[in-house]
């Protein structure tokens, strides 16, 4: 039987999973709406990447784009207003939480985009100077600032709820590691030493980030203190 990726959910301390989607093709990219009401997704279902909506419960399921573009990391911001998503090779796009007014707001080779926790700034990741790297932006698209000037960038990243610092990974295949930035200073602290870690994201109370690591011989998913313990 072939897999294919689903939607799932779970408690916070790995218990009472449950699968949300049963779709025929790949679903993946979930992120939470900040009032916790609504998950938003892509899936190729329909044969293109476009992005879908759904209650928590894995009901209410509504597609939001179609047509546009192959599209991924869709994400609401803090306000509820707005989506920012990436576009394949056409920047990083916004539209409205109804899917009404899709438009670039960068036209780079940029990815992975997420909202800062006040809503003002947008990270994402870019090789538009050469090799990927991390940048943040205004969330208009202006003001675009690098953020880390580091070999074998990864992608997604995750705001502190504090908006002071970035969690993302890098690495060589199959040896990804979770880093912190500085978003004023640009220090940079490293997390995890081995294991393949991927795909941070910080909890609302800041006193988590979940990623996934395949130490112990497949892709789980942990969580560590942002002080590494």
């Amino acid at each position: 039987v072939q897999q294919i990726d689903q939607i799932c959910i779970m408690k916070a301390d790995g218990s009472g999973r449950k699968q949300l989607t049963h779709f025929g093709a790949t679903t993946f990219y979930p992120s939470i709406s900040p009032d916790g009401k609504t998950i938003f997704f892509v899936s190729k279902e329909k044969g293109t990447f476009d992005i879908y909506s759904m209650a928590m419960d894995g009901g209410d399921v509504e597609r939001l784009t179609k047509g546009i573009g192959a599209l991924y990391a869709p994400e609401l911001s803090p306000n509820g207003e707005r989506i920012v998503f990436a576009n394949n090779g056409n920047g990083i796009w916004v539209m409205r939480a109804d899917g009404k007014n899709p438009h670039a707001i960068t036209f780079k080779d940029d990815i992975d985009p997420t909202w800062s926790p006040d809503g003002s700034k947008i990270s994402f990741a870019s090789s538009r100077r050469g090799a990927r790297q991390l940048f943040i932006m205004d969330s208009n698209g202006d003001n675009v600032e690098q953020l880390t000037d580091l070999s074998n960038m990864g992608g997604r990243s995750t705001w502190s709820p504090d908006g002071t610092k970035i969690a993302f990974y890098r690495g060589t295949e199959g040896n990804h590691d979770i880093y912190i930035v500085d978003v004023n200073t640009k220090d940079i602290n490293k997390l995890t030493n081995g294991g393949d870690n991927l795909g941070p994201s910080w909890s609302p109370d800041g006193n988590w980030i979940a990623f996934t690591s395949f130490r112990d011989g497949n892709n789980e998913i942990y969580i560590i203190h942002p002080d590494g313990s």
